[in-house]
Formats: C-alpha cells, structure tokens, sequence
C-alpha cells in the first residue's frame, strides 16, 4: 500500500491530486456536498492511483502465442 502512494506519480496523477484538493477545499468552504463528492474521488484517484489514463480505459489483451482456433461450421436453414 506504501508502494502504490510513493511510486508513479505522473502528470495526470499531480493534476488529480491538485484539482482534487481544490474541489473539496471549495466543498468544505462553501458547504457543498456535490463537490465535495467529486473532490473525494479525484483524490482518491491519485492517491491510490486508480482510474483511466491517457489512452482510456480498457482490458489489457491476453498476449498468449499458443491460441488456438475452432472450427466454426454453420448449417444453413431454407424456409418452405
């Protein structure tokens, strides 16, 4: 867990953490739950350093070499 909040801070992740810190500093001023919401998750965001980055999210593609492939047979159906 120590590891996750002291390595890889990126730029996206200090712009995170500084709007994060804003947002609920505003929240917290003005008596705002909405953005006081929203502060909370960008600082989570950074500081566990979850969430998307640049090239958006997505599941990273098994590289297995050993991929086989079936045999699709299809049956064709006339109607009468």
């Amino acid at each position: 867990m120590i590891t996750s909040l002291t390595q890889h801070w990126g730029f996206m992740r200090i712009i995170r953490l500084v709007i994060g810190g804003y947002a609920l500093f505003e929240a917290i001023r003005a008596s705002d739950v909405l953005i006081g919401i929203m502060g909370t998750v960008l600082l989570g965001m950074a500081l566990f350093n979850v969430g998307c980055g640049a090239q958006g999210c997505g599941v990273p593609i098994p590289r297995n070499k050993n991929s086989s492939h079936e045999e699709v047979t299809y049956e064709e159906i006339h109607s009468k």
